[in-house]
């Protein structure tokens, strides 16, 4: 039986940003952003960290994880499917659990509330590093690869 097999491969985007949401519009600002050249090893590192909880979450063998890679493997390479890179943007908490994300929307809302819903629901482990700018910005590709 041949299965297709979803491969998230992920780079840091080059940049470090933190955004405050300005409570009169709702909406957020850059008011910062750092050059990873510039930044502390440890905010690589732990960029690195989420981008491979992220991957390992949508790796999972559970329904809403097998629905959205179900959903990349049947759309991929239309035009109404993902596209070949996302930059996913991550609000984490002191305690490692993810806050908020930010990615452009798919063409199916379903697609995109399953991806939210997948990179929402867990902890990365580890607490950010002290005066981490945040969001997070990672690069993900996404391979399709036949076994």
């Amino acid at each position: 039986m041949s299965r297709t097999i979803l491969i998230l491969r992920g780079t840091l985007v080059l940049s470090f940003g933190l955004f405050i949401l300005s409570t009169a519009t709702g909406h957020a600002q850059d008011l910062n952003f750092r050059n990873p050249e510039q930044a502390p090893p440890s905010w690589a590192q732990f960029a690195k960290l989420v981008k491979y909880r992220f991957e390992e979450w949508i790796a999972a063998d559970e329904a809403v994880a097998n629905r959205f890679r179900n959903w990349v493997v049947e759309h991929s390479g239309k035009e109404n499917g993902p596209p070949p890179t996302l930059v996913v943007r991550a609000w984490l908490n002191p305690d490692g659990t993810v806050e908020r994300v930010a990615f452009p929307a798919f063409n199916d809302a379903g697609a995109t509330e399953d991806l939210r819903t997948i990179l929402k629901r867990g902890n990365v482990g580890e607490a950010p590093p002290p005066e981490m700018l945040q969001p997070l910005n990672l690069r993900f590709s996404l391979n399709l690869r036949k076994p």
